[in-house]
């Protein structure tokens, strides 16, 4: 049997070698300031040369020498840690999750103890457990998120009739598929912190590092680790890191992405409503019975509430539906602008049939962006459950729309030096800088 291919990606270099980082190495031994860190082999340079001999224990005393010496390994494939993450741990974590937050209890009530013994089913290698006790304890939120998906994607393969070995598969793929973040910049994780054009590289490059690290491993290699790259696609091809679409998806890649995006919106806080109102804008990119099964699920749980007593206005939909109005109006004055040869670019015509496709998902939702007037008309009087319901189906339309600017960023480095006037790199720049200002304030 031939191996699958191994995926074309454009990504700098420079970021997937940050996966044996010094800062990495910084944190590994680290580590074993606080627990029990130990070579569980010899430690080697890539000349043979023994650096820590089998047995010893390992802790930021080592940092400096490591870092002197080229390795024959990655560091943690020489290590293990003791009292670390373990597959009993996560049991005992997903177990304590059902047990205490309504959306999970009500979601295995009729499967009793499955979760519970797919997750015992997890398979850890040792410098894999490792990542997990660095991101439990420095990132517990993601600790926290990566259960969520897991315990989100066996319930929806319960429901799709899938067999015990898929939903190993999709609670550990479930348990991986952030495992990148140890290798990229730690303000991500943080809400309040700016995006610079970087962060959005490595955001988009994030299932890939994830694919890197996992695919070292024959356990996890290619089934888990293709649905790792596969856990931001989306069916009609607007995901990334490559932009695959339903005919290229794993069916098991999808069922990760569904439960990721959901996790997602779960820990935002959001309601079963605000949910829903959120993935009415995400039409075509998930399947839509998967998508029946979660809110089922979650409409079903008691008192599922995001506590918040504060009510949007009416003036602050108008201001928001003018806004994503007038940016779209804006762009295709910006293609007007241009001459034959620059608007047959295909960035601009992807652009277009993005900001034609978000537009028909307003209107589809009952708001058309050029007939305000007539929409409120239409709708009645501005009753707290519309006020709410509206807020969050504007708010999801000016996330997709600030994630179009992110991709034409993306996809025009060009943009921070823009070439000579009346080029298509000024009116590209123009666009999204006034946009995202705008957006943002």
């Amino acid at each position: 049997m031939s191996s699958p291919k191994e995926p074309e990606i454009d990504i700098d270099i420079d970021l997937a070698m940050q996966i044996n980082s010094n800062k990495y190495v910084k944190a590994v031994t680290k580590l074993g300031d606080k627990m029990d860190v130990v070579a569980d082999e010899d430690v080697l340079t890539h000349t043979f040369h023994k650096l820590i001999a089998k047995g010893t224990k390992v802790d930021g005393s080592f940092y400096e020498k490591l870092i002197q010496h080229k390795l024959l390994k990655p560091i943690d494939r020489s290590l293990m840690v003791t009292d670390g993450v373990s597959a009993d741990k996560l049991v005992a974590d997903a177990s304590m999750m059902i047990s205490r937050d309504p959306k999970f209890k009500y979601m295995f009530m009729q499967f009793g103890d499955v979760p519970v013994h797919v997750m015992r089913k997890i398979h850890l290698e040792n410098p894999l457990a490792l990542k997990l006790t660095l991101i439990k304890l420095a990132m517990p939120r993601l600790f926290k998120h990566s259960i969520e998906v897991a315990l989100i994607a066996i319930y929806i393969g319960l429901k799709a009739g899938r067999t015990n070995k898929e939903l190993t598969q999709l609670a550990t793929a479930g348990i991986f598929h952030d495992i990148s973040e140890l290798h990229i910049n730690p303000e991500l994780q943080n809400p309040e912190h700016d995006l610079t054009d970087d962060d959005w590289h490595q955001i988009y490059a994030h299932p890939f590092i994830s694919y890197l690290i996992l695919k070292e491993f024959p356990a996890y290699h290619p089934a888990i680790s293709y649905m790792t790259l596969d856990h931001h696609e989306k069916l009609d091809g607007s995901g990334y890191p490559r932009g695959h679409d339903e005919s290229e998806i794993s069916s098991l890649g999808h069922i990760l992405s569904v439960a990721e995006s959901v996790a997602g919106l779960i820990d935002k806080g959001y309601t079963p409503d605000e949910i829903d109102a959120k993935l009415k804008m995400c039409q075509g990119q998930f399947n839509n019975q998967y998508i029946h099964f979660i809110l089922t699920a979650l409409r079903g749980a008691a008192s599922f509430s995001d506590g918040s007593d504060k009510q949007p206005t009416l003036q602050i939909i108008d201001k928001k539906l003018h806004l994503i109005g007038e940016i779209i109006k804006e762009w295709h004055t910006l293609t007007e602008k241009l001459n034959e040869q620059q608007r047959n670019q295909m960035l601009i015509h992807t652009v277009t049939d993005r900001l034609k496709y978000l537009e028909m998902q307003l209107v589809g939702s009952g708001f058309d962006t050029e007939q305000l007037d007539q929409v409120y008309v239409m709708l009645g009087e501005d009753t707290e459950e519309w006020l709410s319901d509206s807020n969050s189906i504007i708010d999801e339309a000016m996330f997709q729309l600030n994630t179009i600017i992110g991709e034409v960023k993306r996809r025009w480095p060009e943009h921070a030096n823009p070439h000579k006037p009346r080029s298509l790199g000024e009116y590209l720049s123009s666009w999204m800088n006034s946009s995202e200002d705008r957006i943002r304030h």
